[in-house]
């Protein structure tokens, strides 16, 4: 099945990173080919500034690289992709939307979820939205985030014990999206994902993404206003720019 499983991967490189070329309509079959893998299957979201940085800091590079799927959320990394000419252009990931497809294609397939991360009033209401919205999901655990490092032995020993098909974690956690890839050796076979804000969603806490070219535009000036430093995002846009010149060029 490991065999199958890469053959059926559509994996590219953008600026040198691994990209899956994955759409919406392919996610439910992906997911049955990790599963009956039988393996540990870890799901990244890779962002504009997650793909630069890849460049320069090893340990995000690695974790991508070592991922089953890598996902793109900005609409760059896929103009990068058709700009170099890659075989498969990817298409762009909604990140909420994914995980609600994502817990669909799990609940259709009998399967299960633990929750971590977030605050306990967050994650309590975000438990009971999921289990209103997807009633034949198995929630086998749930965790709080910010705990103290003391902890974190029994709440990975209670993860192992509680085996999900799905670890889907958090705000919260030391280390962010690397505690999972410091700590996925400890767990059993499945699927990983850390995203930071998708617990805010499921309560309401923060507005589903615009979709729109004049809704991408606001939402992008009011992060601006509430962080006038992601102005510095500049930077990347312009380092990204060149790389890609710079293996455009290399190509011929």
């Amino acid at each position: 099945m490991g065999t199958l499983l890469n053959q059926n991967r559509k994996k590219i490189d953008v600026i040198g990173i691994p990209v899956d070329a994955l759409t919406y309509e392919d996610l439910e079959a992906r997911v049955k080919e990790l599963l009956a893998d039988e393996k540990k299957h870890h799901i990244i979201f890779l962002s504009l500034r997650d793909l630069v940085m890849a460049k320069f800091k090893s340990e995000l590079r690695t974790s991508i690289e070592t991922a089953s799927l890598i996902l793109p959320t900005s609409s760059r990394i896929c103009f990068g992709a058709k700009f170099l000419k890659r075989a498969y252009i990817p298409q762009k990931i909604y990140t909420f939307e994914f995980i609600i497809k994502l817990l669909g294609a799990i609940e259709n397939n009998g399967k299960s979820v633990y929750l971590l991360g977030e605050k306990r009033n967050v994650l309590q209401i975000t438990e009971s939205n999921i289990k209103s919205s997807f009633p034949g999901l198995n929630i086998v655990g749930r965790c709080t985030g910010f705990f103290p490092k003391e902890m974190e032995n029994n709440i990975i020993t209670a993860i192992k014990k509680s085996s999900p098909t799905l670890l889907l974690a958090g705000t919260g956690l030391r280390g962010k999206r690397y505690w999972i890839t410091r700590h996925k050796s400890f767990f059993n076979p499945g699927i990983s994902l850390w995203v930071d804000n998708a617990f805010d969603i499921f309560v309401g806490k923060k507005s589903k993404p615009a979709r729109t070219t004049g809704g991408i535009f606001v939402e992008k000036i009011g992060k601006l206003i509430k962080n006038p430093l992601r102005i510095f995002n500049l930077f990347i846009y312009f380092l990204y720019f060149i790389l890609m010149l710079y293996y455009k060029i290399r190509k011929h």
